[in-house]
Parts: C-alpha cells; sequence; structure tokens
C-alpha cells in the first residue's frame, strides 16, 4: 500500500470528492425528499483518502473511487427510500469497464448475485432486485472472490448491527449500506 502521495494531489483530491459529495448530498435531497441523508461529503471524502492513500493516483485509484462514491450514492438512497435506482447498477458496470478482465468480471457478474436470487426466488421479500442488481454490478468490478468476499462482510455487518440496533416492530431494512462497506473493505483486500 502507498501512503506517500504527494500532499498537492493528495489534497486536491481529497477536496474535490469532498465538494462532489455536497452536490450528491443536495441531490440526494431532492430525489428521496428525505432529511435522512446527511454525512455524504464527508464520507466521499473518506473514501478519496482511503483509496488514494492505499493506491496512489493511477486508474486503480481512480476507479476505486468512483466505485466507491456510487456505492455511497446507492447506500445513502437505500437507507433514505428502500430502493435502489435502476441506474446505479449501471453506473457501477461502467465503472468496472475502466479495468475490466473480462472472463473474471462476466463470471463476477453471473455468479455473486446468485446467493440473493435464490434467496428471492425462495422466500418472497426476503431480498430486493436492487440488491440482487447491486451485487451482480459489484461482481462485475470486483470479480469472484472479492465479490464474495464483499457479499459476507455486508452480510455479517447487516446481522451485527441488526441483532445490535434493530427495534422489534420493523419489518425491512436497507442492506445496500452494509453491502457497500462490504465491497469498499474487500476492494482494500
Amino acid at each position: 500500500m502507498i501512503w506517500f502521495v504527494e500532499p498537492h494531489s493528495f489534497l486536491t483530491a481529497v477536496s474535490v470528492s469532498f465538494l462532489f459529495g455536497i452536490l450528491m448530498d443536495m441531490l440526494l435531497k431532492k430525489l428521496t425528499g428525505s432529511e435522512k441523508t446527511g454525512y455524504v461529503a464527508v464520507l466521499a471524502a473518506a473514501v478519496t483518502a482511503v483509496f488514494t492513500g492505499a493506491f496512489g493516483m493511477d486508474l486503480h485509484a481512480f476507479t476505486c473511487i468512483l466505485f466507491g462514491q456510487t456505492l455511497l450514492y446507492a447506500a445513502e438512497y437505500d437507507y433514505a427510500t428502500h430502493t435502489v435506482p435502476d441506474y446505479v447498477p449501471v453506473i457501477l458496470l461502467m465503472t468496472g469497464l475502466l479495468e475490466a478482465k473480462f472472463a473474471q468480471a462476466f463470471l463476477g457478474l453471473v455468479l455473486v448475485p446468485l446467493p440473493f436470487l435464490a434467496a428471492a426466488l425462495i422466500k418472497e421479500g426476503s431480498i430486493g432486485g436492487g440488491d440482487i442488481k447491486l451485487m451482480g454490478a459489484s461482481g462485475f468490478v470486483l470479480g469472484v472472490k472479492r465479490g464474495y468476499i464483499a457479499l459476507m462482510l455486508g452480510l455479517f455487518l447487516a446481522v451485527l448491527f441488526r441483532a445490535a440496533y434493530a427495534k422489534k416492530e420493523e419489518e425491512g431494512f436497507a442492506l445496500v449500506p452494509y453491502l457497500a462497506v462490504g465491497c469498499l473493505l474487500a476492494l482494500l483486500a
């Protein structure tokens, strides 16, 4: 990992990401009509700082940052509305095209969402279609191995936080924030 990047480039990248996060936050509030969102700018800057520090200023770092920003948007949107817009997986797929190894990417696209698809077919309402599409697109970017790592980490975090903080009467919950954290951690693995 690279934790020494030219300070001027690093600060510029984090500052631009913070401003982009402010715009994303305003867009989310407008689209969702919810005031639940609000930490997007700080999280966007943090995602940029971590991937720039880990990978430097190259194409891989740029791909990771775009992937992370899109996941952050999807997580906040899901948290506010319990839905994932159809354009989010498309953006993730386009991000994956920046440095895709097509055999590995295609296998990730097909194999990573299979557990969610099976759960959705076995029990109606257990997993949303947006979660399935998001993990398919994430599998395209991450590949099979890191895609399953992301899936397992995300589900582990969801179970852990739901057990600690869930209200008994609450039925559904936003899964994408947990899956996004799992994907971001898998990128660093």
